[in-house]
């Protein structure tokens, strides 16, 4: 079982503004969890973010949404900048 990944455009701006070797890293996280999903690797979030879950890449997170087969990446943000 495995995701089909979409980016929101506001994601793909975050993750253009990113050194080549970071966003690098994060795109290998996020299709690592996408082709084979491990539950213990993600955190259901809260407020404000209902519904979303948050994946570990080094010092970034990514926000997501679920939908059946299908994984909306919302949000990518250095660890201190990504809940505001």
């Amino acid at each position: 079982m495995g995701y089909e990944i979409k980016y929101d455009p506001k994601a793909v701006k975050q993750l253009q503004k990113l050194n080549k070797h970071e966003a690098s890293k994060i795109l290998d996280g996020i299709e690592a969890y996408a082709s084979e999903p491990i539950k213990t690797k993600i955190k259901k979030l809260k407020t404000p973010f209902d519904g979303a879950y948050r994946l570990r890449i080094g010092n970034y997170r990514v926000i997501f949404y679920e939908e059946e087969d299908l994984m909306l990446i919302s949000k990518i943000a250095h660890r201190k900048q990504v809940y505001l």
